[in-house]
């Protein structure tokens, strides 16, 4: 039972210590994404009102609080004026490029140190298994005779 159990740590152990490397090597990939992902809707909308555009267009500014993009390819205050809250369309600093970066980057930067203290517990759980495994198993003196006498 317990090599089964170092080798379930061991396993666990290589799998977050790949996920720490994507995370290190790639640290802007998943950020450049969603920023595609954000203009492509926005320059959608922007060309033509399809009403499914719209509403994903809203709903990215609702969930990140933002309200649309400084964009050098034309004017975008109507896009704004159509997918933005109400009490958020006359903010001129909520460029949702920049949101969308930050809120990437807060939240990578948990999942990391999540990584880091992950990594940590399973290296534990292995060298306590280990530990477990070969004290049970080479101890001559777990089964004890004789009689024990409280006084």
């Amino acid at each position: 039972l317990y090599p089964q159990g170092f080798f379930c740590f061991a396993l666990a152990f290589c799998g977050l210590i790949l996920a720490a490397c994507w995370r290190y090597t790639h640290s802007t990939e998943v950020e450049d994404s969603m920023m595609d992902v954000y203009d492509f809707v926005f320059e959608e909308v922007r060309r033509n009102t399809s009403s499914f555009r719209i509403h994903e267009l809203t709903a990215i500014h609702e969930a990140f609080l933002c309200c649309g993009k400084h964009s050098p390819f034309g004017d975008t205050t109507d896009v704004q004026n159509e997918t933005c809250p109400p009490d958020q369309v006359h903010d001129e600093g909520q460029d949702c490029l920049r949101e969308i970066q930050d809120f990437l980057k807060k939240h990578m930067d948990f999942v990391f140190s999540l990584l880091g203290i992950a990594i940590g517990l399973t290296v534990y759980g292995m060298f306590l298994t280990s530990f477990l495994w070969f004290s049970i198993h080479f101890s001559s003196n777990l089964y004890r005779k004789g009689k024990y006498i409280l006084r």
